[in-house]
């Protein structure tokens, strides 16, 4: 089973709903499991039996497809199944994680966030984040390699495919030299809150934050390849926060 910070954060991420109601391709109720017929109205301590079951089958399958990954890749992909199924196998993320190209995952992993056929804001905040547990050991989010990683993944897509002034590459550029300076605060705050026992509650508050702000500023960059009209105000945003 998953430790439980990333179990709390599947459920924080799928929302609780007593009551059944059409979820793109079934009905769904609890904590984003399948109802058995429409209408469905199940508690709390149903939605987390029929929960953990299913997590369960979504980090089983994982298992048998990539065994002994850390448990942040393992939590990723199995929120990641438990959410859309296991399609992602047959495509470039299976290809990356059979491979065991966590930085290549991570840039493909964010690209999962459509249902509909149509992309999601809420699902894109989602795969931001679970994006970030790749590479992770423990049962914290991924830390600022992660988010410079993929932040330098999509720099880099944006500089070798900008055309005309380079304003999308220098706004793509702009975001990784703030990403790099958000890091930068959250290991000096580490540094100055780290005790006996481990990292303190003000650090913690602090790696928050910063996540939340690495968070905002991935999702941005991603937004700069759908939309390069935008890319001054990105620039220019990324700029305030240097």
């Amino acid at each position: 089973m998953l430790d439980t910070k990333f179990l709390d954060a599947i459920k924080q991420f799928e929302g609780f709903a007593a009551r059944a109601q059409w979820d793109y391709a079934q009905h769904s109720n609890g904590y984003g499991t399948r109802a058995r017929y429409p209408g469905e109205v199940i508690d709390r301590a149903e939605a987390e039996r029929r929960f953990q079951a299913e997590i369960a089958n979504a980090a089983a399958f994982v298992d048998t497809i990539a065994p002994n990954l850390d448990a942040g890749s393992r939590a990723a992909l199995t929120s990641l199944t438990y959410n859309a199924g296991n399609a992602w196998t047959k495509g470039e993320l299976g290809k990356a994680i059979a491979s065991g190209d966590l930085d290549k995952a991570r840039e493909i992993f964010v690209k999962y966030n459509k249902a509909g056929g149509e992309v999601l804001d809420g699902l894109t905040k989602r795969r931001v984040a679970e994006a970030e547990w790749i590479g992770s050991a423990g049962a914290t989010v991924a830390g600022p390699a992660a988010a410079l990683t993929a932040a330098a993944n999509v720099a880099a897509n944006l500089t070798s495919t900008s055309v005309g002034d380079g304003s999308t590459a220098d706004a793509a550029q702009a975001l990784t030299r703030a990403l790099q300076e958000n890091a930068a605060s959250e290991d000096a705050a580490r540094g100055a809150s780290y005790t006996a026992n481990g990292i303190s509650e003000e650090a913690k508050a602090a790696d928050r934050k910063a996540h939340d702000a690495r968070a905002m500023m991935i999702e941005m960059l991603t937004a700069l390849v759908a939309d390069r009209n935008k890319a001054d105000e990105v620039e220019n945003q990324a700029k305030s926060w240097l």
